[in-house]
């Protein structure tokens, strides 16, 4: 078993979540395609609603030999947390279905990015993992491991066999929903609000913008968003802004945003003597740091975070199943996780650090990341020509 990983940095996280807006963040797209046909064309388009994609079968029988290398790989972006998370998960269970396990890091570097592609390929792999970065670059590449018979997998991107989809409404939804229930809850209806958003970062963001403004308004007209501030990826931005809002504003009991910004609100409330348990702070990311205030009990209330290393650890298995000729899921949901008390931070963290005890029980693992369609060599033409939203 091998791992010859390049691990090359040269980013910022902003950089880091710009790109991957064109990845887990960049779901916008409402039309679902599948794609089935003849070689010659790639497959001919067909338009299917979301709601119409069943859940993965399992039980469906193993096809031929498939004849691939038993190897996958991982064309990683950025030495980012998170993507770390899912290299590990991924080299994990490669090496439990006994398949050598390669990545490369190209540090956002669509040149080399291309390159490791291309090095994979005529190495020789049977599943290729791919983050978007220069699609009009990446795709000629995609095609044409998908014509070799190469299962390849995506995170928001096509054309894919296997795409990792997420719904960033409903990751604003989720938590604006949670910060008015609070409201409702604890502060008698009433709370003044500051959403620190990401908009200026990549269109996706701003559908999850209005997934929070959405979530809110189900507190009632007692929940009120007394400033809507553009940020970066920073805690320094966040601690700037709150340090300015909270002089005009300071009566404010929530404040929204990613990890990073709330952190730096978090940071500056508490430096000026303004922090308190009664407040609801909450970011989306599953930073170590906000969830370690999670777990701690006090304002910082709650983190959205996705399975990262579950993800990759599925990834993993199901590109082993490919190679080995059994039939996968067409789509695996990145599903928003409301971590809000101790005790879920820790389920999380606990299902996260054992993935194959977690990946076995399938009810389990889906409650993180629900798996839909099947597909496999046998009808490899089938692969997706659109990004899926879930329902």
């Amino acid at each position: 078993m091998s791992d010859p990983s390049i691990w090359e940095s040269g980013h910022t996280r902003k950089d880091t979540l710009r790109y991957t807006a064109a990845g887990l963040l960049g779901l916008t797209a409402f039309d679902l395609f599948a794609a089935s046909g003849a070689a010659a064309t790639h497959g001919s388009e067909l338009l299917v609603a979301a709601g119409k994609l069943a859940p993965w079968d399992s039980t469906r029988p193993k096809g031929p030999a498939t004849g691939l290398p038993r190897r996958i790989a991982w064309a990683n972006t950025a030495a980012a947390e998170f993507f770390l998370a899912l290299t590990a998960g991924m080299k994990e269970a490669s090496k439990r279905r006994n398949m050598d396990f390669v990545t490369a890091i190209s540090g956002n570097d669509p040149a080399k990015n291309i390159e490791q592609m291309e090095s994979f390929l005529a190495r020789g792999v049977g599943t290729m993992m791919m983050q978007p970065l220069n699609l009009a670059t990446q795709r000629p590449v995609m095609r044409r491991a998908l014509d070799s018979g190469i299962c390849v997998e995506g995170l928001i991107t096509f054309p894919t066999t296997l795409q990792i989809a997420a719904s960033q409404y409903k990751v604003g939804f989720t938590q604006g929903k949670a910060a008015a229930d609070y409201a409702k809850r604890r502060l008698g209806g009433k709370a003044e609000v500051l959403y620190m958003n990401l908009d200026s970062l990549a269109p996706a963001l701003v559908v999850r913008h209005k997934g929070v403004l959405a979530g809110l308004k189900t507190g009632g007209s007692g929940v009120k968003v007394v400033s809507d501030q553009g940020v970066d990826v920073s805690v320094e931005t966040g601690f700037k802004v709150m340090s300015t809002v909270i002089q005009a504003k300071p009566n404010i009991k929530i404040v929204l945003g990613g990890d990073s910004a709330v952190l730096g609100a978090y940071q500056a409330l508490d430096q000026a003597g303004k922090l308190s348990r009664d407040m609801y702070l909450s970011g989306v990311d599953g930073d170590r740091q906000a969830l370690a205030l999670v777990k701690r009990g006090g304002a910082y209330k709650a983190s959205i975070a996705f399975a990262w290393k579950l993800m990759g650890y599925g990834l993993g298995q199901f590109g082993a199943d490919w190679i080995e000729g059994k039939s996968i899921p067409r789509v695996m949901v990145a599903a928003p996780i409301l971590l809000d008390s101790p005790a879920k931070v820790r389920k999380y963290e606990s299902d996260s650090a054992n993935p194959a005890a977690t990946f076995a029980s399938r009810a389990r693992y889906e409650k993180y990341l629900p798996l839909l369609g099947n597909v496999s060599f046998a009808n490899q033409k089938l692969y997706w020509k659109k990004e899926y939203v879930p329902a």
